[in-house]
């Protein structure tokens, strides 16, 4: 490990959270993994049915690690031995991240984060001769419970428009 000695002389951490660390001094091996599902919805409306993590390839895949197949030789001269610094202001530290003062041998960290927004939106989209106004999350293309769909808006002359999903249908 690097022989250098670091020296701050304050440091100011306001918020650590979900299994995050501040660690002064030195460390042989850090492992972090962290895997987050954020939904977020105009409406506070949940099924009870979100934050199945399988569900989402992002936290499934492998990560792709790069094997290191050639020789590298470093060679470090440290001129000063101290690494100092002043002050270290931090707002946050968290999802398994890690705020060190010091060395570490070896460290892996992984994050995986899904985030599904699903906001009400008023956007124009062309039917046949019309140009409708859409505002449900539905009528996006964002993925919604499997509860029955209206659609409601406004047509380009400002006439109201309304339907129903197939689920509705009779």
């Amino acid at each position: 490990m690097l022989q250098r000695t670091s020296v701050v002389d304050s440091v100011k951490v306001r918020t650590v959270s979900f299994s995050s660390i501040v660690e002064i001094g030195d460390a042989t091996y850090h492992q972090a993994f962290s895997r987050a599902l954020a939904v977020q919805r105009q409406q506070e409306l949940f099924y009870g049915t979100e934050g199945v993590y399988e569900e989402y390839d992002v936290f499934k895949e492998p990560i792709p690690l790069i094997p290191i197949i050639e020789n590298v030789e470093c060679h470090f001269e440290n001129v000063k031995p101290i690494i100092k610094v002043h002050h270290i202001d931090i707002t946050g530290i968290s999802s398994s991240s890690l705020l060190q003062i010091g060395n570490c041998r070896h460290m892996y960290t992984e994050a995986r984060i899904k985030h599904i927004r699903q906001i009400e939106q008023s956007i124009a989209t062309e039917v046949g001769d019309n140009l409708i106004q859409l505002n449900e999350p539905s009528q996006l293309g964002i993925p919604t419970s499997e509860s029955p769909v209206s659609v409601t808006g406004t047509d380009i002359m400002g006439s109201p428009f309304s339907g129903v999903g197939p689920e509705q249908e009779q």
